[in-house]
């Protein structure tokens, strides 16, 4: 990454931007990620900043990754304090994600967060964007007003539901019918999920749905990846209302996939999830769904999930010029 050093206005001459230096700046991003998020940091979040500390620590670890680990970003210092930040996060298929980007309180609404975020849409146009991307809390009204003028528009809004380990007695009461998917419902399901989760946002931590079909491929990747597939699906009437997919992970949050539609009956979508909530349970993973915002909450509610936050998708394509 090439030396940088922008400064402020003379009138708000505050420090100056530098390249991330993770030798020796992970515990300072880490205080800073810390306090300018914790009021909406769930646990991953929480074992995100968690894990820059333990880092920070291990030489070892920072001695390879500094020459191994494509970890970018900028950071914005004042007196020898960092006051600013903003990470880099390469995807597939030319996509980045501008992750972090933070600006201390007693220092914000004097154009470092312009700063760092038109560093980052230049650093990455340079290396081949085709997309930009970056997520915002879909309350914070002032920082999606700054990157909609930096020509990010918002695409999708999401919610990261949580779903308890522990299943209240209230809600195990139901008589709806689930059952292991059959083969002759994939191709309804593969439209469904196609629809909530669109093809623009699959580079983002999402499998190959394909894994998920009655094909050789699902045999061939349980058999070589030995990973656990399970997948339910509910009706009502004779009409399909929804399946669940999961997929056996190795870390500590494992995501649920959800294939159905706003239109379906809440109470067949609840007694889908719960009857996942009780027959994952022996997994000992925090399960999550991330969904369409604003789409089946009474069902997600019935079920005993709870919304941890809805952040808004932004994007900008990589070849268009930042203002």
């Amino acid at each position: 990454m090439s030396t940088l050093s922008i400064s402020l206005p003379a009138e708000q001459n505050i420090g100056k931007m530098r390249p991330l230096n993770i030798m020796r700046d992970l515990p300072k991003v880490a205080d800073l990620v810390e306090l300018c998020f914790h009021k909406n940091m769930d646990r991953e979040g929480q074992r995100y900043v968690q894990q820059m500390r333990d880092a920070s620590l291990n030489k070892r670890y920072l001695n390879w990754a500094s020459t191994s680990l494509p970890l970018m970003g900028y950071v914005w210092e004042d007196q020898k304090e960092i006051i600013g930040n903003i990470s880099v996060i390469p995807f597939r298929k030319g996509n980045f994600l501008l992750a972090n980007i933070a600006v201390h309180p007693a220092h914000r609404r004097k154009g470092i967060a312009r700063y760092l975020t038109q560093k980052g849409m230049a650093y990455v146009r340079q290396r081949g964007a085709k997309s930009i991307w970056l997520h915002v809390e879909e309350d914070n009204h002032g920082a999606i007003k700054l990157y909609e003028n930096l020509g990010f528009e918002i695409k999708t809004h999401r919610t990261t539901w949580s779903v308890p380990k522990n299943i209240d007695k209230e809600l195990k009461k139901s008589n709806q019918p689930v059952v292991i998917r059959p083969s002759r419902f994939w191709q309804q399901q593969m439209q469904w999920l196609t629809q909530n989760y669109p093809a623009e946002i699959s580079w983002y931590r999402m499998p190959d749905f394909q894994i998920f079909s009655p094909s050789i491929k699902y045999w061939l990747y349980r058999i070589f990846v030995e990973n656990d597939i399970r997948q339910w699906s509910i009706q009502k009437d004779g009409e399909l209302q929804a399946v669940l997919s999961w997929m056996q992970t190795r870390t500590r949050r494992s995501p649920i996939w959800l294939a159905t539609t706003p239109q379906a009956d809440a109470a067949s979508l609840a007694a889908l999830l719960l009857h996942a909530r009780l027959h994952l349970a022996p997994q000992q993973v925090e399960l999550y769904l991330d969904y369409p915002a604003s789409q089946n909450v009474a069902a997600f509610e019935m079920a005993g999930l709870i919304p941890l936050r809805t952040l808004a998708w932004m994007h900008v394509d990589g070849n268009k010029t930042a203002t």
